[in-house]
């Protein structure tokens, strides 16, 4: 079966259509979510894989459910003309870090294994996410000052008060982006209420659900590694203090010599290491 490319996009139209050109393989069809805020569409060719724009667009903002709800929407419409042997999540801003027939050949050879990364984050900074109900979570990045205090004002009442979210499961954390079967994104649609009754004004979902879901699940059991944060995962992530920094020179070897199928993040002011990615490990 084919592979399902479900990229999440906002900005930097050159790198989007530079991995979009990387992935343009007969084996693949590709399924972008652009923000909605972000005006109209770059202009975006294919010649052997299918091109296509998700019909329902999110105005995502960062750490706030909307990412959830967009990549629902990407995995619902894949799924609509699935079924695919997986479907890989990455970012717009992503560019393969080994070639088609790689990662294909790789997929083939460990069908059925689900590529999630869990990280290992303290029980205080789960239930912080977790417990509380957050206000303005469109505006999590706002400086504004009064929406700061009366977000930690009202979480602070919760306190008091004792409230209490999603404490008969287990929380787990990780990269966002994965790569998943066939079978597992059945599960993850099935889930769907669920999903938004437990992670809707939590703070950073997208990091939780589904990690959550699959350690809560069957699907355990077929994580390639629940130890490995990013090697699980195959992606090349450079997450240094709490902060992504985007991708150097220094880091082309290191990409390289790992398993990593994808490596983020790219800027297309970076161009010759744009062009250094596709030479030396794309081919």
């Amino acid at each position: 079966m084919k592979h399902a490319y479900l990229i999440m996009a906002h900005n930097e139209p050159e790198i989007l259509s530079f991995l979009v050109s990387l992935l343009d393989d007969a084996r693949n069809d590709i399924y972008i979510h652009w923000d909605i805020k972000s005006g109209e569409k770059p202009r975006l060719v294919t010649c052997h894989a299918s091109l296509n724009w998700t019909q329902r667009q999110v105005d995502v903002r960062w750490a706030d459910f909307s990412m959830v709800d967009a990549e629902y929407v990407l995995f619902e419409e894949a799924n609509a003309n699935g079924p695919y042997a997986y479907y890989h999540l990455i970012s717009g801003t992503d560019l393969p870090a080994k070639s088609q027939d790689y990662i294909h050949d790789y997929c083939e050879k460990h069908q059925g294994q689900e590529f999630i990364g869990f990280a290992n984050p303290s029980q205080g900074e789960i239930e912080w996410r977790t417990q509380h109900r957050f206000i303005f979570t469109k505006d999590l990045r706002n400086t504004s000052l009064l929406k700061r205090v009366l977000r930690q004002v009202y979480c602070k009442i919760q306190d008091l008060a004792h409230y209490q979210r999603n404490r008969n499961i287990v929380v787990k954390k990780g990269p966002q982006w994965v790569s998943v079967t066939q079978d597992f994104v059945a599960y993850l649609l099935e889930k769907k209420n669920w999903v938004f009754n437990h992670f809707n004004h939590t703070f950073c979902p997208d990091e939780m659900f589904i990690p959550t879901l699959c350690w809560n699940s069957p699907f355990k059991e077929k994580v390639f590694s629940l130890n490995d944060e990013f090697g699980s995962c195959k992606r090349y992530i450079k997450w240094v203090n709490g902060e992504l920094l985007p991708i150097e020179d220094s880091d082309i070897n290191n990409i390289k010599q790992t398993e990593s199928w994808f490596a983020r993040k790219f800027s297309s002011k970076d161009a010759a290491l744009v062009n250094e990615i596709k030479k030396k490990i794309n081919g």
